[in-house]
């Protein structure tokens, strides 16, 4: 009886932490670094951050902002990610993300199924890794 009691609390626990993701995404990120096809893109200097807020994911660049609504799963390894534009557009890009070395990494495939690991970059592919924003600070000026 105290086994089937103790299996029951492990895998309530289990459930329990499976339903949020292991860190808060939300918040605002500079753009670090941008693959696309399996190579460096120009988009990285068009992007000038991108902020996660109220299940929305925006990409602000220079000549737009790009919105779409995100949900991660953290229950599943590697975590998923999926976007679904905000513009009513009916196609969900199905994507994976990780923490390394202090940046959220994000790669999603344009044209295709769900990415299986970070490995690979081939046609449609998109990678990106993003670093939070530091507030800046405008100092007083003196009266």
């Amino acid at each position: 009886m105290l086994r089937i009691a103790l299996l029951v609390l492990a895998i309530a626990a289990s459930a329990s932490a499976q339903e949020k993701p292991p860190i808060e995404l939300e918040g605002e990120y500079d753009l670090k670094e941008f693959f696309e096809n399996g190579r460096a893109s120009d988009e990285k200097n068009q992007i000038r951050s991108v902020t996660f807020k109220d299940g929305i994911m925006t990409v602000k660049s220079a000549a737009r902002d790009d919105a779409a609504k995100f949900t991660v799963d953290s229950g599943i390894t590697p975590f998923q990610i999926d976007l679904k534009p905000t513009t009513g557009e009916d196609k969900t890009t199905l994507g994976i993300w990780k923490i390394e070395k202090g940046e959220l990494v994000i790669i999603f495939n344009k044209k295709g199924p769900r990415p299986a690991d970070f490995k690979g970059l081939g046609e449609g592919v998109v990678r990106f890794a993003l670093a939070k924003s530091i507030p800046k600070v405008i100092p007083k000026k003196d009266k």
